[in-house]
């Protein structure tokens, strides 16, 4: 058998390049998860350069991961043609069937760019995106249409960094019983076992004979899809009782007929916060943003530097409060409520230049903008 990450060169370049397969392979692992619960995931496909490919109970998701330093530029259509250009092969492949096709980024879409288009529903994209793509693509204005209405970016993707707490936290967040070393360990042993599908020797043009289920697939060619493919059976024989339970984040990330949850919400979710706390987080951090984009609008002096000084303030109290209750379960919950309070009655000297009216509301959105640039969590670390 070809193992062609064995072929990686053994300097920087190729060390980097093996920890973006490994990265890959654990953005697949919470499908993995889903697909051991049957929560309508059949099987996952690791193929090496076409990435992630999840068969459902009634249609196909063929998903491309790229990755990006923290340290370079935003993400733009340009920088993003690559994983466009895989996706397109794909559909060429299997558009007659039913199909959704996902590019996952590492990192950020610059606010002015093209490709912020493709992260919303399809119902507006332009001419002028479409002939950016179909130019690029080197295909027909009508074709490029057709493939840009199944497409979806998804940015803003768990970071390496932080990866593999993310999972591991996902595997354990309802196995209390289960040693956090125990579960380090089935992590690692499954996003191994995902690597070595990834590893196998590409499929090309045999992936897509499987999917339509070509009659004359022969049993060599079957065994080549199966070493690649992860389903029930093989992924239970790794994590085996670790599937029991509700993963009220693992719903979050595999259904991507959700919005991409933010880091705030994946905080609030993983401390246990209810749906109503969640949506009043998001519509508070909207308003506090508002209230900060009026005030560096205002022209006035220092400003910029004031708001610093109140959100170290939030800082240093939203942490005092979570020290305080990070070992209570569903710890979510009690630090919104305590905070709210705390807020309140420290109002004057949390917020001593009324920038956000003294307002404790606005504040406490202040704060969820925090958590949404990890300074804060919410009693538990998952980013």
């Amino acid at each position: 058998m070809n193992n062609s990450l064995d072929l990686i060169p053994p300097d920087d370049t190729g060390t980097d390049t093996l920890k973006r397969f490994r990265y890959q392979a654990q953005i697949a692992l919470p499908f993995c998860l889903a697909c051991a619960r049957k929560e309508r995931v059949q099987s996952i496909i690791m193929e090496h350069f076409e990435d992630i490919v999840v068969e459902y109970e009634d249609h196909w998701h063929f998903i491309q991961v790229k990755t990006r330093n923290a340290d370079l530029a935003q993400w733009t259509l340009i920088s993003a043609l690559d994983g466009l250009k895989s996706l397109y092969r794909s559909f060429c492949k299997t558009s007659h069937l039913e199909a959704k096709y996902s590019l996952f980024i590492e990192g950020t879409i610059s606010k002015a760019d093209d490709l912020k288009i493709l992260t919303c529903p399809k119902s507006n994209i332009s001419d002028s995106l479409v002939k950016k793509v179909s130019q690029k693509l080197n295909i027909q204005d009508s074709e490029c249409k057709a493939f840009l209405s199944v497409v979806t970016v998804h940015p803003n993707q768990t970071p390496r960094a932080n990866i593999t707490s993310s999972n591991v936290y996902l595997m354990g967040q309802i196995s209390a019983s289960t040693s956090i070393r125990e579960i380090e360990s089935i992590e690692t042993k499954l996003t191994d076992a995902i690597l070595r599908a990834m590893s196998c020797t590409r499929l090309d043009n045999l992936l897509y004979d499987y999917i339509i289920k070509v009659e004359d697939f022969e049993h060599e060619f079957r065994a080549k899809v199966d070493a690649k493919r992860l389903n029930a059976d093989n992924i239970t024989n790794i994590i085996g009782s670790l599937v029991n339970g509700d993963y009220p984040l693992l719903s979050r990330i595999t259904d991507l007929n959700l919005p991409t949850p933010t880091k705030l919400e994946k905080k609030l979710i993983a401390g246990g916060a209810t749906e109503r706390i969640i949506k009043n987080a998001k519509e508070l951090r909207a308003n506090a943003s508002i209230r900060e984009a009026e005030i560096l609008s205002s022209g006035f002096f220092m400003e910029e530097g004031k708001i610093v000084d109140v959100q170290l303030r939030l800082e240093t109290l939203a942490n005092s409060v979570v020290e305080k209750f990070e070992d209570s379960d569903k710890p979510a919950k009690t630090i919104w409520l305590e905070l709210r309070k705390e807020i309140t009655a420290t109002v004057s000297s949390v917020d001593p230049n009324r920038l956000y009216k003294q307002d404790p509301y606005l504040l406490l959105g202040a704060v969820c903008g925090l958590s949404d640039e990890c300074r804060i969590d919410w009693g538990v670390k998952i980013a």
